[in-house]
């Protein structure tokens, strides 16, 4: 699918990263955002939402971010950002006009 926009990932911000989030069935995500539009997970949930990467069926945090299939990701949205889980686009395009989901107005 062509898009219009650039991709700018928070979660590999230099300057004001995105934390890692979580789901409430116990998995480890890039982005809590990835948690919030089940529908619009795309690749991602074939690739974190795996039994082997739950969190209470690793020793560490760092064997899950490591693993082939987080690194696979980061790889992808460096060198294929067209390739990347629509949720990116929704909150990490570069003409995105939704913010933050906890963002309150001023």
């Amino acid at each position: 699918q062509e898009r219009n926009t650039v991709l700018k990932p928070k979660c590999l911000s230099k300057y004001d990263p995105q934390g890692l989030g979580h789901s409430a069935q116990g998995y480890l995500l890039p982005c809590c955002f990835m948690d919030a539009y089940p529908l619009e997970r795309g690749i991602a949930q074939d690739i974190f939402y795996q039994e082997k990467l739950k969190i209470s069926n690793n020793d560490n945090i760092t064997d899950i971010i490591q693993s082939k299939e987080w690194i696979y990701f980061y790889t992808l949205l460096q060198e294929e950002p067209e390739k990347a889980p629509p949720v990116c686009y929704i909150k990490c395009d570069s003409n995105s006009s939704r913010g933050d989901i906890y963002e309150v107005d001023k």
